[in-house]
């Protein structure tokens, strides 16, 4: 098939959405620069578009070689991975389109002989941690909390910071060997790290931390098909009596019997305070919003844990249709309190459309009664100096005038009509007019 026949085939509606498998069809049926021209934007953009899509794009000379009738193979479409866009329109950002809710596998059973890896390999997500939390910062009970954030979701001390690697680097070759994905959580929506606390056993009542461990700013998540968990991996503390030696807090279980009595009571007295156990817990948690998911599992003794981690990916694959479906309640339950909202939108708009209409029916009636009241004013200023005028012409004589005008209420009247009428120009008699009544 020629380029130019590949070229007529109709293509996606321009500024409609296109999914990845409209997109693959499309950009393996005629150029790149023919699709950019359709949808109206640039052929370096739309090859962004295909990569954050991840769908394969035809190689240099493609169409060149079907031109001359040879054949170039066509990569098959790839499985949608975490973080691959499903849905672009033109106009939306990359990233920001919303992804449908996750889908969990089929359930299965995974066999022991799957879960087998390598211990001299490295997680990318473990590689190079050690170094930057080692360099990190020490706060309250020893914790280490390191310059960067963008790490692995690791909260230990600094002895606990070597076994708490080796351990998530296997729990995450483990479930990559399972066939799911363990990164930091991508930008196609919204992940976040679920808080915690690392009580061995959580007091009734929460505490405030200060300062507050370290978090990272992006969740360690597993993808279980498209279903994210989140995961973290801390050092547990416990709350025990204390005293105070030297500068520091010390576990009375720790100060030698000989020293004990030495310590005075008077100077030296004890309190409760917590310190970290040595031991660790996985912690796994949902890190979609508006859902509520967690489990997890402690470390009875120091390095138990490990045994546990072929039964620790079963359950994690177990819990992903359950999260999935958490996710899909939330987001109904989303789009209800959304439509709820534009409903009292809609309704504060009417409101405030009607009492519009009401403020504008009531000045336009203020407006009307105040030109009518000044209608009238004029009209009897009219009325007035034409009584005035008609009274003066309808004597005889001037002195017959003079006497109609001399009443003392008709006087004062026009006198304080005067005093102001020499400073006005308006309607009504001219001051020559004005001063000669007078004269």
């Amino acid at each position: 098939m020629s380029s130019e026949e590949v070229a007529q085939q109709p293509g996606s509606s321009p500024g409609g959405p296109v999914s990845r498998e409209e997109m693959y069809a499309e950009v393996w049926r005629r150029p790149m620069t023919k699709i950019a021209d359709h949808h109206r934007v640039s052929s370096s953009f739309l090859a962004r578009v295909c990569t954050r899509m991840n769908v394969p794009r035809p190689p240099r000379g493609h169409w060149v070689k079907l031109e001359n009738g040879i054949p170039s193979p066509q990569p098959p479409l790839p499985e949608a991975g975490p973080g691959d866009l499903q849905v672009w329109r033109r106009g939306d950002a990359l990233g920001a389109v919303p992804r449908p809710v996750p889908k969990a596998p089929a359930p299965r059973k995974i066999k022991p002989e799957q879960l087998r890896i390598s211990r001299s390999r490295q997680h990318p997500v473990v590689a190079g941690a050690y170094e930057v939390f080692e360099q990190g910062r020490v706060i309250d009970q020893g914790f280490l909390k390191p310059g960067r954030q963008r790490l692995v979701d690791v909260v230990v001390t600094k002895p606990q910071l070597e076994p708490a690697l080796k351990l998530a680097n296997q729990l995450f070759l483990k479930l990559e060997a399972a066939g799911h994905s363990v990164m930091f959580a991508p930008s196609d929506r919204t992940y976040a790290r679920a808080s915690f606390d690392e009580h061995e056993h959580p007091p009734k009542k929460p505490r405030h931390r200060h300062p507050a461990l370290w978090s990272p700013s992006k969740p360690t998540v597993v993808f279980v098909g498209t279903v994210a968990i989140g995961l973290t991996l801390f050092e547990m503390t416990e709350e025990l009596e204390a005293r105070y030696i030297d500068g520091k807090y010390i576990p009375t279980s720790k100060i030698p019997s000989q020293q004990m009595r030495r310590l005075s009571s008077t100077w030296n007295w004890s309190t409760r305070m917590d310190f970290a156990t040595g031991r660790l817990c996985i912690r796994a948690f949902s890190p979609y919003p508006w859902t509520d998911w967690s489990q997890s599992w402690k470390e009875a003794k120091q390095g138990s844990l490990r045994g546990q981690l072929d039964e620790i990916v079963q359950q994690l694959t177990d819990a992903a249709p359950v999260i999935a479906g958490l996710v899909e309640e939330a987001e109904e339950q989303a789009r209800i309190r959304q439509q709820e909202w534009k409903e009292q939108m809609c309704r504060l708009e009417e409101r405030q459309q009607v009492r519009r209409q009401n403020e504008a029916r009531e000045q336009a009636r203020a407006d009307l009664l105040s030109a009518i009241k000044q209608w009238d004013d004029i009209k009897r200023i009219q009325a007035f100096f034409s009584d005035a005028e008609s009274s003066l012409s309808i004597c005889p004589k001037p002195r017959d005038a003079l006497l109609w005008i001399s009443s003392p209420k008709r006087v004062s009247l026009l006198a304080s009509w005067i005093r102001y009428r020499r400073c006005w120009n308006g309607r009504g008699l001219k001051s020559a007019e004005t001063d000669a009544v007078w004269v």
